[in-house]
């Protein structure tokens, strides 16, 4: 009966000590730079697709300038029915949390807004996100992990004062669902 690895067993290079020292050096180094060779494989082969967006917090002073932002696809309650919809006190706790799939359509100027939410991955353009609930009302946001953006510092304050009377948009760059902001976008209303 052949065990699940024999086809290593007469293997003369690895029998090599480098071979087993080049493995444990490498395997670390290839964990630590995943999420990062991930993004940037976003950034570079993801869709551009432009969010509205609703920034709250120009700067930490231990992280430096960043801009803490809401999106206006962020409101899912309006798309999406639970099945189980009930009234009972643990409703908002089962779907909290919850992986939901955001559709999104993209208008004239590349702008996109919700067009359908559902718990199955969809085809075509799309965000993956979770469910959650803010604390005033029933409302039912998603958080799509883009909730932070770091800008130049010093440029925190001139970003709040283009708000008043202009909009923020976020580039983001969205390839299997995985969304990635490239810059943010001052736009006239």
């Amino acid at each position: 009966m052949t065990q699940p690895f024999d086809f290593l067993k007469n293997r003369p290079f690895l029998k090599q000590t480098w071979v087993k020292y080049a493995a444990v050096a490498i395997l670390p180094a290839l964990a630590l730079f995943y999420a990062p060779i991930v993004n940037y494989s976003v950034l570079l082969f993801g869709q551009k697709v432009l969010l509205e967006t609703l920034p709250v917090d120009p700067t930490d002073f231990l992280r430096g300038d960043y801009v803490t932002l809401d999106y206006a696809i962020a409101d899912i309650e309006p798309f999406i029915t639970w099945e189980d919809d009930d009234d009972d006190d643990d409703y908002d706790k089962r779907r909290r949390g919850r992986e939901v799939y955001v559709s999104l359509a993209l208008d004239g100027d590349g702008i996109a807004s919700v067009s359908a939410v559902s718990e199955e991955r969809p085809s075509g353009l799309y965000l993956k996100g979770r469910a959650k609930r803010r604390f005033w009302g029933s409302r039912v946001d998603c958080d799509y992990g883009l909730g932070a953006y770091y800008i130049p510092e010093g440029t925190g304050r001139e970003l709040e004062d283009a708000i008043d009377d202009k909009r923020v948009l976020a580039d983001v760059r969205i390839l299997r669902g995985r969304g990635v902001i490239k810059k943010l976008e001052v736009a006239e209303r």
